[in-house]
Order: C-alpha cells, then sequence, then structure tokens
C-alpha cells in the first residue's frame, strides 16, 4: 500500500513530506487537471523530484488531461524532461499520450488517472 498525497505547491509538498505521505503527485505549469492548484512550473521539476527522492518519497508528475495533436510534442518533451529528473512516473488520462509516451520512454512507468 501507498500513501500518495496530491503537492499542489512547495508548502503542500512540505506538509506531505513532513506528514509521512510514501508519494506525491503534482502538476507542471501545463497539461495537468489541478488548475487550481498553485502547480510548479517546468524548470521546478528537477528540484521537486531531488526534494523527495532526497527524504526517500516517490514523486509523479500529473499529465492527467486530453493532448491535442499541437499539444502532443510539448508534453512528450515535459515527460521526457521529468523522466531525466528521475521522476518515478506519470499520471495521465490520454490514451494517445501513453502510446507515444510508451514509444519514446519505455521504462517510464505510466499510472491512470481518475480521468481515464
Amino acid at each position: 500500500m501507498e500513501l500518495l498525497a496530491p503537492a499542489g505547491s512547495m508548502e503542500a509538498l512540505e506538509a506531505a513530506v513532513r506528514a509521512g505521505a510514501d508519494a506525491v503527485y503534482f502538476g507542471a505549469a501545463s497539461f495537468n487537471a489541478r488548475r487550481n492548484a498553485k502547480n510548479f512550473s517546468d524548470d521546478d521539476i528537477a528540484f521537486v523530484v531531488s526534494y523527495c527522492h532526497v527524504r526517500g518519497v516517490r514523486a509523479y508528475l500529473a499529465l492527467n488531461t486530453l493532448i491535442s495533436d499541437a499539444e502532443m510534442q510539448d508534453a512528450l518533451s515535459l515527460a521526457g524532461r521529468a523522466a531525466a529528473a528521475g521522476i518515478d512516473g506519470v499520471i495521465l488520462q490520454d490514451l494517445g499520450l501513453a502510446k507515444r509516451l510508451r514509444q519514446a520512454a519505455p521504462a517510464l512507468p505510466l499510472h491512470a488517472s481518475t480521468q481515464l
């Protein structure tokens, strides 16, 4: 069993980690359904992953919106940066994105969002 907590801001991330979450999920500036959260900039992803991993917490990136054809390359690029930063997985909704991620980053764990 894993206690997975949302981390929509730095304050929420710190609170989840201090409270004993096994893992957190967060959104970047785009492609996530947590639009009311503060979210993190694309440049913050590496910091969030490092912050979590140093403390023994897994980090998942929420890419859980439907992706248009025009957005696909940007979504893949974001996922690629997250993978390079050591993200533990991506939470997604779009099956087209899942297929493309499987081709581009076969080792990247993919998880179904509740929106799926």
